[in-house]
């Protein structure tokens, strides 16, 4: 599991999931869905219903079409490949009070110069 969510992290890959099915014959792993979705800034989503479902692929576009774009830039300048944990958090009183939900990835990898080259490619 940590593997595909780093892969998803490297590459940059926002995940969303809609877990389906019954529950009691099949299961559904909800927390395998929710800790790949909330590593990579998504969001799971496990409807009950018909109407629920609708919903959550209605959730899903919303998020989709509401995405900022946060630039940040580390003290850290070693781009060692490693993972670097990140909080983001509303700190306007009055925007608290909106109750708004933050979805962002909770870190980065901090690429080295090499891995940043495409595939192929040589260096200057």
């Amino acid at each position: 599991m940590q593997d595909a969510i780093d892969r998803a992290l490297k590459a940059d890959a926002l995940i969303y999931a809609i877990g389906i099915g019954d529950l009691y014959q099949f299961g559904i792993n909800e927390g395998a869905l929710k800790k790949i979705t909330e590593h990579t800034g998504g969001r799971a989503y496990f409807p009950r219903n018909e109407r629920e479902l609708r919903d959550s692929f209605t959730q899903i576009q919303n998020d989709m079409r509401e995405q900022y774009l946060v630039a940040y830039s580390s003290s850290n300048k070693t781009r060692d490949g490693l993972y670097r944990r990140v909080a983001i958090e509303i700190v306007n009183s009055e925007t608290r009070k909106e109750n708004l939900r933050l979805n962002y990835r909770p870190g980065y990898f901090a690429k080295s110069p090499d891995s940043a080259q495409p595939k192929g490619s040589k260096k200057p």
